[in-house]
């Protein structure tokens, strides 16, 4: 819980917004949360960056940069960074509905 902690302390830092972290434990063989955050593609690469200096994560796990929807695979978590535009175009939120949601 204390990496999870401090990816959302990071995407804090960059002023990522509208950050959301959902429990996947029991949902995903293969993850166990998904964070989901607003934010520009200068904030995306921050974040990407402070992650990678953290030891938080290996930049090959990184796709879709600069392209509105940033991916990265951090093993137990995934980490969605959306421009405003894709964010309600996907509607993760909404998909998400279900899922147990953690607050910090």
């Amino acid at each position: 819980m204390k990496i999870l902690k401090d990816m959302v302390k990071i995407l804090d830092n960059v002023n990522a917004t509208n950050v959301k972290v959902f429990d996947y434990e029991k949902k995903s063989p293969f993850f166990d949360y998904v964070i989901i955050a607003t934010v520009s593609p200068r904030q995306s690469n921050a974040a990407i960056n402070y992650l990678k200096e953290a030891n938080l994560l290996n930049t090959e796990k990184v796709e879709g940069r600069n392209t509105g929807w940033t991916l990265i695979d951090a093993g137990d978590v995934i980490i969605h960074l959306f421009d405003e535009e894709q964010r309600k175009y996907y509607n993760f939120d909404e998909r998400l509905l279900g899922v147990k949601k953690i607050e910090f």
